[in-house]
């Protein structure tokens, strides 16, 4: 499990940067810039896809590139119309949950989640704890 350290890090690091700028797209409506955050997640997501599915643990992987393509699907539909209410609320629902993803790591929570996670599937076959 500490091959996922490294790419816990490079995830919360990217991910750091990419919700400042969320956020800032949210606060001024920028959809160029919401854009562009959809865009990072999903290059995040492919960058880090590899190592996390030789940790098999796609979810994370899973999670980013959902985010982006749902960010960037929502940008679309705003320019074809008005931003209403709901977008709002879903561009700030998806920003909580990265945040908390965010935090999480950062902490130390994801971590040793997984590992708890991973502790419990090596009971249930019969193997050595880490």
């Amino acid at each position: 499990m500490e091959n996922f350290l490294p790419v816990l890090d490079t995830v919360q690091t990217r991910l750091r940067e990419i919700l400042a700028r969320n956020r800032d797209g949210i606060t001024s409506w920028n959809l160029t810039e919401l854009r562009h955050v959809g865009d990072d997640l999903l290059r995040l997501s492919l960058d880090t896809y590899s190592q996390l599915a030789h940790v098999e643990h796609r979810i994370l992987y899973q999670s980013l590139r959902e985010a982006g393509l749902g960010i960037k699907m929502r940008v679309t539909l705003i320019e074809r119309g008005n931003i209403r209410e709901d977008d709002k609320e879903y561009f700030e629902s998806v920003y909580q949950v990265l945040l908390n993803i965010c935090q999480k790591i950062e902490s130390g929570e994801y971590y040793r989640a997984l590992l708890d996670i991973a502790n419990k599937r090596r009971k249930e076959r019969g193997e050595k704890e880490e």
